[in-house]
């Protein structure tokens, strides 16, 4: 894996409360992840990260961080392998993992996360 600053998670997260979601559709935003994870707690911070070349077409996968790793921990449980609301029969499947430090981010100065723990 590269070091490449669109698969980090928010600087300022805590691994323990981020979580990592792939799989997501592309008409996807924020808001809508906003009103799907804060059912588990309080967030902090939404990130998904766009297409260098396209800015409007995010990635499909997004980093959101709760206020605490038990909040964090619930979305895991909720969504790991589920599809998002309003989106279901579109085949997409969600994949929710805790963000893990990036190993790169010492080689360079590079961002604090990676994808997802494996």
């Amino acid at each position: 894996m590269q070091n490449d600053p669109g698969l980090s998670a928010p600087s300022g997260s805590n691994k323990k409360n981020t979580v990592y979601v792939a799989g997501l559709v592309p008409e996807v935003d924020e808001e809508q992840l906003l009103q799907t994870f804060a059912t588990f707690g309080d967030i902090i911070d939404i990130k998904i990260p766009h297409e260098a070349q396209d800015p409007m077409k995010h990635r499909g996968f997004a980093f959101v961080t709760f206020s605490s790793p038990s909040d964090a921990q619930d979305a895991i449980d909720n969504y790991d392998l589920n599809e998002l609301p309003n989106y279901k029969g579109r085949g997409k499947i969600l994949k929710c993992s805790l963000a893990q430090p990036d190993r790169f981010a010492s080689e360079g100065g590079g961002n604090k996360f990676d994808r997802a723990s494996e």
